[in-house]
C-alpha cells in the first residue's frame, strides 16, 4: 500500500491561511477523536512558544487517511534554550500499521538536528493507548517511564517543566505524570485486541494508566540526540525490538 504525504508549517501560513487550514485540521481530526474540542486543537497549533507546527496529511491515492501535527517549541531550562516535540496523530484504523508516526517524528528529528545541532531537542509525546507506547518505548533505551529503568535527572527536569505547561495533571510516581486527554474512537473488538497482546511495555503502560479507557495520558520522553536517533533507526531497520 502506497502512503503519500504533504507537510504544512502551519507556524509560517499567513493569518487567513491559518484560519482555512484550522479548519481542515479540526475536520479530520474528529473523524478519529470525535469528541474532542476546537480549543483543544487551537492550543495545540497556536502555542505562543511554538517555532514551528507541522502538518503532515497522508494520503492513499487521493483520499486524506491521516493527519500528524507536529508543534516544536523552544523553551529555556535553567537559563539555556532547549526544543521541544510532541505530535498529535489521527490515523484511519486501516492505515495504522508500519510505525508511520515513528517514522516521520524520526525524520524532523533528524532535520532539526541539521539545522540546530547545539541546542537540545527533546521529544515529549502524551500516550493514550499501550500500543502506541509499546511502539516507541520498544526501539529505543532511551524513551521514558519505562519498565525497570530509573529516569535520569536531566529527562525529569525536562518533564517536569513540561507538567507544569498543562492543567490537572496528577504524578502517581516521581517520573509518572498523567492528565486527561481526549480518547479516539474504539470499538469492542479493538479493546480486546489490546488486551490480547501484552508485553512488558503494555503491561508497565497499563499498570501506571489503568485509566486510559477513561481518558487519561501519559506524558513519556526521550532526547533526541544523535545516539538515540541512530539506535532507533538500526532498530527500526532491523525490526529489533528493545526492553
Amino acid at each position: 500500500m502506497r502512503i503519500t504525504e504533504t507537510i504544512v508549517d502551519f507556524a509560517k501560513l499567513a493569518s487567513e491561511e491559518k484560519h482555512r487550514f484550522f479548519k481542515v485540521i479540526c475536520e479530520f481530526d474528529r473523524q478519529i477523536f470525535p469528541d474532542s474540542c476546537e480549543e483543544e486543537i487551537y492550543n495545540f497549533v497556536y502555542d505562543q512558544d511554538a517555532v514551528s507546527v507541522l502538518v503532515v496529511h497522508y494520503y492513499h491515492k487521493d483520499t486524506r487517511v491521516g493527519q500528524n501535527i507536529i508543534p516544536v517549541l523552544k523553551l529555556s531550562l535553567e537559563g539555556q534554550p532547549i526544543f521541544v516535540v510532541s505530535y498529535r496523530a489521527s490515523i484511519l484504523p486501516a492505515y495504522r500499521k508500519g510505525n508511520r508516526t515513528l517514522k516521520t517524528a524520526i525524520r524532523v528529528a533528524i532535520n532539526h538536528r541539521i539545522r540546530h545541532p547545539v541546542i537540545p531537542l527533546w521529544f515529549v509525546p502524551t500516550i493514550i493507548q499501550p500500543k502506541i507506547y509499546t511502539y516507541f518505548a520498544s526501539r529505543s533505551q532511551h524513551f521514558f517511564p519505562r519498565v525497570g529503568k530509573e529516569i535520569p535527572q536531566q529527562y525529569l527536569t525536562v518533564l517536569q517543566k513540561i507538567q507544569q505547561r498543562k492543567s490537572e495533571v496528577q504524578k502517581r510516581r516521581e517520573d509518572i505524570f498523567v492528565y486527561p486527554h481526549v480518547m479516539p474512537q474504539t470499538t469492542p473488538e479493538h479493546i480486546q485486541r489490546l488486551r490480547n497482546k501484552a508485553t512488558p511495555h503494555s503491561n508497565f503502560f497499563m499498570q501506571h494508566v489503568p485509566d486510559y479507557f477513561d481518558g487519561m495520558g501519559l506524558l513519556c520522553i526521550c532526547k533526541l540526540d544523535l545516539q538515540t536517533i541512530l539506535e532507533t533507526l538500526f532498530n527500526l531497520f532491523i525490526d529489533r525490538k528493545v526492553y
